[in-house]
């Protein structure tokens, strides 16, 4: 199982729910994703390899691709460009089907 994270400005990166420690009560959180200035996680969805994740813009655009395109990277790293956006534009929602 893996975990899908996007970013606002079109960032995307799977990993490994194995990368993921257990929180206890009082814990920190746990980084998910490096994110660029400027820029925030807007969603994360658990998959399976053979599902496909939907990325939805602002403007309505929408945007599919299957689970097993995306590398699978750590959890310090900041993802691959997902969706190339216009001027203004910005992620708001991630799916997985």
């Amino acid at each position: 199982m893996d975990v899908v994270i996007v970013t606002a400005n079109g960032m995307v990166k799977r990993t490994s729910v194995d990368e993921f420690r257990q929180q206890g009560r009082g814990g920190g959180g746990i980084a998910a994703m490096g994110v660029a200035a400027g820029d925030r996680v807007v969603g994360a969805a658990k998959l399976q390899m053979e599902q496909s994740v939907m990325v939805v813009t602002q403007s309505g655009t929408a945007i599919r691709f299957a689970a097993s395109e995306l590398r699978s990277m750590g959890r310090a790293a900041q993802g691959v460009r997902g969706i190339r956006l216009k001027d203004g534009d910005k992620v708001v929602a991630v799916v997985a089907l």
